[in-house]
């Protein structure tokens, strides 16, 4: 029961920390952005750049952080399976509603960046942060777990943080359950874009926790490569062109299978909705 409280508590933590930068980064840098375009009030989604970056930045080392911990928790054996599934979801939940602008995933930048809503500079410089987090994650965690606060951590630190390969399954059979897994994501959010925030944050959460639950056992269901750079590269089990090709190809095939399925659907309804309006007027 300790060693449970206490990785809670690194997850409470992680997640304070990462809020308290976020917050003093908007009051930084948001300010001084609105006095430079002549703007006495934030808009929201109209973020600063800079802003931006480190929104990502911070975030995406939140997920990774409490990542890192979840699976070590949960490859103690000390969670069962229902309450892994409960406190995966209560994370996700947590995350979702505080990440704001940032996306934690470079697929996402990317796919940003194909529909024009980021241009080539910022893309690039929110997927350094995002790498620079995930990298940095796997630092701070290491640390963390150095001051063995729970027989959890000092087993960990005894063994010099080895882990093993979250991938239990040929590098082919990987690939399929990665690009699975991001396509539908992708699919879901692109079908319930109308939704309320509220529901939609619901949808999320419930949606990454059946992966866990379908995919977990295969790949660990990330499709996330920066998450798959921190938390899978340094594991033993198998190479780096394999965890590249599991953990980075296989989300941006599947994400970006569904941006052009998905983008042309939406085309072809925005005309036939204007061949409707059309018709409907030469016959009045």
């Amino acid at each position: 029961m300790e060693n449970v409280l206490v990785s809670f508590s690194v997850l409470a933590g992680t997640v304070t920390v990462c809020e308290v930068l976020r917050h003093i980064a908007r009051q930084l840098l948001w300010p001084r952005w609105g006095r430079a375009k002549g703007r006495l009030s934030r808009i929201p989604g109209a973020e600063p750049p800079n802003l931006e970056v480190a929104v990502e930045l911070f975030s995406t080392l939140q997920l990774c952080i409490c990542t890192h911990e979840l699976r070590l928790l949960g490859s103690s054996g000390l969670l069962g399976s229902t309450l892994g599934l409960a406190l995966t979801y209560l994370v996700t939940l947590v995350h979702v509603s505080t990440f704001g602008c940032a996306t934690c995933n470079p697929v996402s930048c990317l796919e940003r960046y194909l529909y024009g809503q980021s241009n080539g500079q910022i893309t690039a410089a929110k997927l350094l942060a995002q790498l620079t987090a995930a990298s940095v994650a796997r630092r701070l965690v290491e640390l963390v777990w150095a001051l063995e606060m729970s027989d959890l951590h000092w087993y960990h630190h005894q063994h010099q943080y080895k882990c093993t390969s979250a991938l239990n399954t040929t590098a082919g059979n990987g690939l399929v359950a990665e690009f699975t897994c991001a396509f539908i994501l992708r699919a879901a959010l692109f079908r319930f874009h109308l939704l309320n925030q509220r529901h939609k944050i619901h949808m999320v959460a419930t949606l990454i926790t059946f992966f866990v639950y379908a995919a977990g056992d295969l790949t660990g269901a990330v499709f996330n490569p920066a998450l798959a750079y921190s938390i899978t590269f340094n594991c033993e089990g198998n190479t780096y062109p394999e965890y590249c090709f599991v953990y980075w190809l296989g989300p941006l095939m599947g994400a970006m299978t569904a941006v052009l399925l998905f983008e042309r659907k939406s085309v072809d309804d925005a005309d036939t909705r204007s061949t409707t309006g059309e018709t409907k007027e030469k016959r009045s």
